[in-house]
């Protein structure tokens, strides 16, 4: 005689199973999701604040300006297209445009923020030899591209050479600046 063993779940228990693993991921998700988004955008920031103050430094020690933005294919000459890498590098003659074709580093564009500059058309932040901006100051908006329920952070670079950063705290993507002006992203 054959006896069969009694193995698995029985339907209620898979049903009552699946219902509280529902019930967990549904509370669970959104959570993830906005764990994921700060650490997202906490590492753009970092890489940018990084980057800016690697330019600084190498203007200080090599006592010339050193320019950030990103270059074009073609023309090796700074545009205003912060989707493409950004590149640091050494720019003695001050014609946003590499010395001798040395890029000391790139800044590579991430999936999850659209950058827009604000330097005026320039595209370009360029440090002077004493680590403040040569020219003009300027400034990056950092704004997600799937949900306009993600942070925006505004990234500026003043006239000193310091790097500063503000987010969109309520998520309404607007920000007003403390000199009164509201930064949006489209």
């Amino acid at each position: 005689m054959l006896r069969y063993l009694k193995r698995g779940f029985t339907l209620p228990e898979l049903l009552t199973t699946l219902a509280v693993v529902a019930i967990l991921t549904t509370l669970g998700l959104p959570a993830l999701t906005r764990l994921v988004t700060a650490s997202e955008q906490s590492q753009l920031v970092t890489q940018y604040r990084v980057a800016f103050a690697f330019a600084r430094s190498q203007a200080i020690t090599y006592k010339h300006p050193v320019t950030v933005c990103p270059v074009s294919d073609d023309t090796h000459q700074c545009i205003d297209d912060w989707s493409k890498s950004a590149a640091i590098f050494p720019d003695a003659d001050n014609d946003k445009s590499p010395d001798d074709g040395v890029v000391w580093r790139l800044i590579s564009p991430t999936s999850s923020y659209r950058i827009r500059s604000r330097t005026g058309g320039r595209g370009a932040i360029t440090f002077g030899p004493t680590g403040m901006t040569h020219g003009a100051s300027g400034s990056l908006v950092a704004c997600p591209v799937q949900s306009d329920r993600l942070p925006m952070s505004y990234m500026a670079v003043n006239r000193g050479g310091r790097f500063r950063v503000q987010h969109d705290d309520n998520l309404d993507s607007q920000m007003r600046l403390s000199w009164g002006a509201i930064i949006t992203c489209p």
